[in-house]
C-alpha cells in the first residue's frame, strides 16, 4: 500500500523504532520535497522489475560536463527508509562539483545481510550503466550513505570480493555518516537494536563479522571520510572510534569528520545546509 507524505507516493513502512527516527523521516521528507532553482531530480530511473530497482538522479540544470558521481544510500536501520530521505542533499553536493544519485535495496526482514550487501552492489552497478545520461561521469564514483546506509556504503566499497566484476575502479572514496560499523555484540541485551539486528537483519548470527565493516578495515585502498555526531549513538561512536583505530592501525588513507553536538538524525540532516563543512570534506575528495 502506498501513501502520499509531502507529495511523496511511497510505500508504507514499519512503524519507526521511536519518536526521534520517525521525527526524522517526515523531516527529511519534507526538505526534500522543498524546490530546488538550478537543479533537475529525474526520479525513479528503472533498472530492473523489481520496486526497488529504482534510483534518483540530481544534477544541474544547466550541463557542466561530465561530473563525478556521489552515491547515497539510505539509513532505517535496514528494515525501513526511503531513497527520498537523500533530496535536500542535491544543492549542497551539486556546488561541491558532482551529481547526486539515491539508491534503495530489498529490505529486512525478508532479505537479510549479506543479500541487502549485494542488492547495493547491483544498485552501483546499475547506476554507473545509466549515469551518462543523466551528466554523470561513470568512472568516478563515490559512496556515501546514513545510519544503515553508512554501512552498506563501506559494506560494497570494501568487500571487493563480492564485486565479481560488477564494480572495478570507479570507485574512488568513501563518506559515511553515523555509519553503523560493527555488527557484532557478544551479549546484545533483550529488546536492544543490536539484538534486533541478530533477530532480523542477518540471515544468520555468524555473518555479524563477515558484514562488520570493521572486518575489512586493513583491506581498505581508497580514501574515506568518517563522519559521525558528537551525541551520536553508543554504537555508532564505538564502531567509528574503532574503524578510526584500525585504520590509522594499517596506515589506509582516512579522516575523521565529527558533526559537534549533532546527534544520529541531526548529522544527516544538518546537510541541509549547502555550506555545512561536510561538503568541504566532500570537495576535497572529489579533487583528489
Amino acid at each position: 500500500m502506498k501513501k502520499l507524505i509531502h507529495g511523496f507516493l511511497l510505500d508504507e513502512r514499519p512503524a519507526a523504532p521511536h519518536p526521534a527516527a520517525a521525527a526524522y523521516s517526515d523531516l527529511a521528507l519534507e526538505l526534500s520535497a522543498r524546490p530546488q532553482p538550478g537543479i533537475v531530480a529525474h526520479r525513479d530511473v528503472v533498472w530492473g522489475d523489481e520496486p526497488w530497482q529504482r534510483f534518483d538522479v540530481f544534477a544541474p540544470a544547466q550541463s557542466k560536463g561530465s561530473l563525478p558521481v556521489l552515491i547515497f544510500i539510505h539509513g532505517g536501520g535496514w528494515m525501513s527508509g526511503y531513497k527520498e530521505w537523500t533530496g535536500f542533499m542535491a544543492p549542497g553536493v551539486i556546488a561541491s562539483g558532482a551529481i547526486l544519485v539515491a539508491t534503495t535495496y530489498r529490505l529486512a526482514p525478508a532479505h537479510r545481510l549479506p543479500t541487502i550487501i549485494d542488492d547495493c552492489i547491483e544498485a552501483v552497478a546499475a547506476v554507473r550503466a545509466r549515469v551518462a545520461e543523466f551528466g554523470g561521469d561513470a568512472s568516478r564514483f563515490y559512496l556515501s550513505g546514513h545510519s544503515a546506509g553508512g554501512h552498506l556504503a563501506m559494506m560494497v566499497a570494501l568487500r571487493n570480493d563480492l564485486w565479481k566484476g560488477r564494480l572495478g575502479s570507479e570507485l574512488r572514496g568513501i563518506l559515511p555518516i553515523s555509519g553503523i560499523l560493527d555488527l557484532h555484540h557478544d551479549d546484545p541485551q533483550p529488546g536492544s537494536l543490536e539484538e534486533l539486528a541478530y533477530l532480523k537483519v542477518l540471515q544468520h548470527p555468524q555473518d555479524d563479522v563477515s558484514s562488520s565493516p570493521v572486518s575489512f578495515a586493513a583491506l581498505s585502498e581508497m580514501p574515506i571520510v568518517l563522519g559521525w555526531g558528537s551525541a551520536d549513538t553508543e554504537r555508532v561512536l564505538r564502531s567509528n572510534e574503532l574503524m578510526a583505530w584500525l585504520l590509522e592501525k594499517a596506515s589506509a588513507p582516512f579522516e575523521v569528520f565529527r558533526f559537534e553536538g549533532a546527534d544520529h538524525f541531526q548529522t544527516h540532516l544538518a546537510l541541509a545546509d549547502p555550506d555545512h563543512p561536510w561538503y568541504a570534506a566532500l570537495a576535497r575528495m572529489l579533487g583528489k
